[in-house]
């Protein structure tokens, strides 16, 4: 699915965490907007984007998609990165 953030630097889209912080990131809008000046336009983007992957996610009668990856994949090639870094 297109839209949404990525956690850390693993590729994997988790849901929940993203709605919280999208929660966050908009209720900072609300309280101190007036304050950002020209950063607002760049807050109310990222919400955006984090709103529209999250109403992607729920589109679908009685479902909801929580995480978007291939977890093992993404972890087996860190791991196989890092060894061959020598660490």
């Amino acid at each position: 699915m297109v839209g949404g953030y990525y956690d850390a630097g693993d590729n994997v889209k988790f849901g929940f965490p993203m709605a919280f912080t999208t929660t966050m990131l908009s209720w900072s809008v609300i309280e101190f907007g007036g304050l950002m000046k020209g950063e607002l336009p760049n807050a109310r983007e990222a919400i955006r984007w984090a709103t529209d992957y999250l109403l992607k996610a729920t589109a679908h009668p009685n479902t909801i998609y929580v995480q978007v990856s291939f977890p093992s994949f993404v972890h087996c090639f860190v791991v196989m990165l890092r060894r061959k870094q020598g660490k």
